[in-house]
């Protein structure tokens, strides 16, 4: 259930807010006309900015039905992406894969559908207690989608630091090419871009 007034602040700060922060980081990292998944997508709102401002052809890919856009979505099951391999210039998995039950699982799926790079941007700590404000900032940021089920938002809170997410890349035979660590309010973030190895 989507309660009216709360329909309208979400999409108010993802389009005027949320999606411009995000798509300044990376939209130098997405050339003109490219084809885009943004998987685990939300509202829609950063592919579409990438659709206005770059003409990428951008498909959402999300578990849930929560696109405000009007970019074509597909619904999946969270583990087999419903696409042929190298269907996707690029691959964006923008705070998704902490809340994901195998984000293994769904970094395998994104490298197999992507043709050239993968975004990442993780929320990332350095020690225990960043690591307790991953999942706190995570809770109180995402709890406005789920008023009328609070519960329904996956939290499985699988946070890596960046080491960690480094060694995860070298075994999938994905090659660094960008990292930025940023303070971001009370938690840090990584900005990861990725290039597949022949």
């Amino acid at each position: 259930m989507r309660i009216p007034l709360f329909e309208s602040v979400l999409d108010f700060g993802g389009k005027t807010w949320w999606a411009p922060f995000i798509t300044s980081k990376i939209c130098g990292f997405v050339a003109k006309g490219e084809r885009v998944l943004d998987i685990g997508a939300g509202g829609g709102w950063i592919g579409k900015r990438l659709h206005d401002s770059r003409g990428a052809k951008v498909t959402l890919l999300d578990v849930a039905d929560m696109n405000r856009t009007n970019l074509p979505l597909k619904v999946y099951d969270g583990k087999h992406m419903p696409f042929p391999d190298s269907s996707f210039d690029n691959c964006l998995l923008l705070f998704v894969l902490h809340h994901c039950k195998d984000p293994l699982q769904v970094l395998a799926e994104a490298t197999r559908v992507s043709a050239k790079r993968l975004i990442i941007f993780e929320d990332t700590f350095r020690n225990p207690f960043e690591k307790f404000l991953c999942g706190l900032n995570d809770w109180i940021s995402n709890s406005p989608f789920f008023l009328a089920n609070p519960f329904a938002m996956n939290m499985p809170f699988h946070y890596r630091s960046v080491p960690a997410w480094e060694d995860v890349f070298l075994k999938f035979s994905l090659k660094v090419t960008f990292k930025k660590e940023t303070q971001h309010f009370i938690t840090r973030h990584v900005l990861f871009i990725l290039e597949k190895q022949a």
